[in-house]
């Protein structure tokens, strides 16, 4: 069986998660930082897809459900990402998800510097566990 990529989109930074064989738990894998194309930051992506059967991406709608400018770079990179790594690729709603995250880590008096440091991951793998508890609940 394989695992599904969870990925938190960003134009500096790159959060990836990773579900267990069973697709039931994700976990943080890393944080990559962002390359100069959109290709280049793909090929990137692509190096973390070993094992993998699906990569969901995060999609930041606005909170109207309407594209923003970072939603339309999300889904360039969505199409450059999908030919280069030859799996499927799914969008997947991440509305608030970095405020959830931060919120948290807030809470439990994590520091500036590492809110910096595991935001993304942390994004990755909430976005990644949604889906996943999406799928396995048929609505995904």
């Amino acid at each position: 069986m394989g695992r599904v990529l969870g990925i938190d989109f960003g134009m500096k930074r790159i959060g990836i998660a990773r579900s267990d064989p069973m697709k039931m738990i994700a976990s943080p894998l890393k944080t990559i930082v962002a390359g100069k194309t959109l290709e280049e930051t793909a090929d990137l992506v692509v190096k973390e897809c070993n094992d993998v059967e699906t990569i969901v991406l995060g999609l930041p709608l606005l909170l109207s459900g309407e594209d923003s400018d970072t939603t339309t770079r999300v889904r360039e990179f969505a199409a450059i990402l999908e030919k280069k790594s030859g799996l499927p690729l799914i969008l997947w709603d991440e509305r608030l998800t970095s405020k959830q995250i931060e919120k948290l880590m807030i809470e439990d008096n994590v520091s500036r510097k590492k809110r910096t440091q595991h935001l993304d991951t942390l994004s990755a793998t909430l976005i990644l566990q949604n889906y996943l508890d999406g799928v396995s609940h048929g609505s995904g």
